[in-house]
């Protein structure tokens, strides 16, 4: 077969997949994975008071001095992390974080497919402009069933939009951009450094020691840890 015929071919294939989608979203009305649809975001006012005067730099929410380092690699697309998200990352936030113990960083990783890099790189460009941890919230709370698409345009660029202080414009462009790609990679490397090779995984380390743990957390265990090492 051609080049010429062989895209064709590819690009006839693609309007199928984009008309079956459109046609099973209409049927089945969509998923309840923010409503993007319909414009709607979940997890937006929630995320605006968790991080309210708390400062943001990248991936991170904290003082940059804070005596303990917590980083948690997250898929966007795992469902332990969007459960981690929303039962525990609140009271790590609103305890030591606020207090000035710790400071929590968020590690976007993609082992879980297409949805996970899309949704991964939105988060880098956000966080280009030091909203990667609210981003990255948002995300999770709109998390819908694996590689299903759920990590559409509309979504992504609803949540830009929903997020103060955070440039639409600029980040659109950040997306796809170099430094994006860079930060991923550099994610995945401490990943691999630490030996994270699941989501989720804290490594909570400060003058204390170190402690990894894996798995959804109950918030009485991460902050048990943050005390052991601080």
């Amino acid at each position: 077969m051609s080049n010429k015929a062989w895209w064709i071919g590819g690009a006839i294939a693609v309007v199928v997949a984009v008309v079956v989608a459109l046609i099973i979203v209409s049927v089945s009305g969509g998923d309840s994975s923010g409503d993007a649809a319909s414009g709607e975001v979940a997890g937006v006012e929630t995320t605006i008071a968790l991080t309210k005067g708390l400062p943001q730099a990248g991936f991170a929410i904290g003082k940059a001095a804070a005596p303990v380092t917590v980083r948690e690699f997250i898929d966007p697309q795992c469902p332990a992390c969007k459960e981690t998200a929303e039962q525990t990352i609140p009271d790590i936030v609103t305890g030591p974080v606020t207090d000035g113990t710790a400071k929590l960083i968020i590690e976007p990783l993609t082992f879980l497919g297409s949805d996970s890099a899309t949704a991964a790189q939105a988060i880098a460009a956000a966080a280009q402009q030091d909203r990667g941890f609210a981003y990255s919230e948002i995300v999770l709370a709109n998390q819908g069933e694996k590689d299903s698409g759920w990590a559409s345009e509309e979504l992504l660029t609803g949540i830009a939009r929903a997020i103060p202080g955070l440039d639409v414009e600029t980040w659109q462009a950040a997306r796809d951009s170099d430094t994006a790609a860079s930060a991923l990679f550099a994610t995945s490397d401490r990943a691999a450094a630490a030996g994270a090779n699941s989501t989720p995984t804290f490594i909570i380390s400060g003058p204390g020691g170190s402690k990894t743990l894996v798995g959804a957390q109950e918030p009485s265990a991460v902050l048990a840890a943050i005390k052991d090492v601080s």
